[in-house]
């Protein structure tokens, strides 16, 4: 049926689907009417475009056929883009290879350039530098050994006079006729020590003199008046005082005081050496008694734990005269440790107490000796070893003189002969060790 064109028909629609609604949104509330005819229009029109006999097979054919004539084409491009790179890169007759040969070949021109400048035989760079360093070039006429003018032969005569010069230096230096020379230097420091050490020794001699020489009645005296009251130990640490400040080391009192070892207060006494001894900081450690009843194995017993609670290297067990172990006597010394016997009289009386200083002193000279020892392992240690042999030998004829000073008062001339030469072989033992021994 074909309807009549003044035909009308009247709907009420509403619309939900969302792709018309929002078509329709976008047109003010007057226009949407004449919006969705147009809309319903151009829907009418595609229906009765479609045709009923299009189906998925044509659309495969059709697919197919676009497939192929694509595959076709990128064929054609392979082919077309392979045939071209042949022309440019073929071994034979291709353009870049005639390019490479014509520029960078044999013959090419990079080649021929840089065997211009380069060629072994001939190039502008071997003409350069034989002309600046060759056999006719300055520098090689300079070189040449042959050539009286050139630098090898500026040097010889150089090095010439410079050795000539030094050989005439060194022996000005060993001449004795010239006062300035080092040799003439030498021999007057050497007299200047000898003229010291002789001055020294005197000194030392009057010392030794002093002591035997002291009247009875002033040490008598000396026991009554000073003596009074006072205790063996503080004299006793009064005098080591004195003599270890002499030697710029550090003594300290602490008797009575604990040390390292808990509840142990044995060691009366301890002197640290000081930085002028070589070993600073070592320490040795003194116990004094005047007390009797001491045997060696006691006495040494009580000297290892006062080296240990006082943290020594070396320990001076100082006997009041008469107290001591009888196999002791006056100077006795076992490894590192001595045993000495002290004057009572003469520590009262200020006077020197030579086993006392000379236990201390060997006690120094053995510190010293091992720590340079372990620091350079460059001593020699059986000299040092016969060195004090030669003193303990010494403290023992000292001993005897001592004992036949307070019986034979008549022989006091004879006895002071031998004590100067005791206090000398004391001195000169000590110097041979101290010289031994590296700076």
């Amino acid at each position: 049926m074909i309807p009549d064109e003044n035909e009308k028909m009247i709907f009420t629609l509403e619309i939900t689907d969302p792709l018309v609604v929002e078509y329709l949104c976008r047109f003010p509330d007057e226009l949407r009417p004449n919006k969705v005819l147009d809309a319903l229009k151009v829907g009418v029109i595609a229906i009765q475009s479609a045709s009923p006999s299009l189906d998925t097979e044509v659309v495969e054919q059709k697919f197919r056929q676009v497939e192929a004539e694509i595959r076709d084409n990128v064929q054609l491009f392979k082919d077309e883009l392979r045939e071209k790179l042949e022309q440019y890169f073929r071994a034979e007759g291709g353009s870049v290879p005639l390019f490479m040969e014509r520029y960078f070949g044999q013959e090419g021109q990079v080649s021929r350039t840089l065997d211009a400048y380069f060629n072994s035989e001939k190039g502008k760079l071997l003409s350069v530098l034989m002309e600046q360093v060759g056999p006719n070039s300055y520098i090689g006429r300079q070189m040449d050994p042959s050539n009286r003018e050139g630098l090898i032969s500026k040097i010889e005569q150089i090095v010439e006079e410079i050795i000539k010069g030094s050989s005439d230096q060194i022996l000005s230096s060993f001449s004795l006729d010239d006062d300035h020379s080092s040799m003439s230097r030498l021999k007057r420091s050497i007299r200047e020590e000898i003229e010291k050490l002789q001055k020294m020794t005197g000194e030392h001699y009057s010392e030794i003199r002093e002591i035997l020489g002291v009247e009875k009645g002033k040490s008598q005296e000396a026991v009554k008046g000073t003596s009074k009251g006072r205790l063996f130990e503080d004299a006793l640490y009064e005098h080591l005082s004195v003599i270890s400040g002499d030697m710029e080391d550090i003594s300290e009192n602490c008797s009575g005081a604990k040390g390292l070892v808990a509840y142990e207060k044995v060691g009366d006494y301890t002197v640290t050496l000081g930085e002028t001894s070589r070993a600073p900081g070592k320490i040795i450690v003194f116990e004094a008694k005047k007390a009797g009843g001491y045997n060696m194995r006691k006495t040494f017993d009580e000297l290892d734990r006062a080296k240990r609670n006082r943290g020594a290297d070396i320990g001076i067990f100082a006997f009041s005269k008469g107290c001591e172990p009888v196999e002791a006597g006056d100077f006795y010394r076992r490894g590192n440790d001595f045993i000495v016997t002290v004057d009572e009289e003469k520590l009262m009386n200020g006077e020197r107490l030579l086993f006392l200083e000379a236990a201390y002193k060997v006690a120094r000279m053995l510190i010293v000796t091992r720590t340079r020892e372990e620091e350079e392992k460059a001593v020699d240690v059986e000299y040092i070893r016969g060195e004090l042999e030669n003193i303990n030998l010494a403290m023992k004829n000292a001993s005897d003189i001592y004992t036949k000073v307070g019986t034979i008062r008549n022989s006091a001339d004879a006895i002071e002969k031998n004590m100067n030469k005791l206090g000398d072989r004391l001195e000169e033992h000590l110097g041979n060790i101290a010289a031994h021994l590296p700076a």
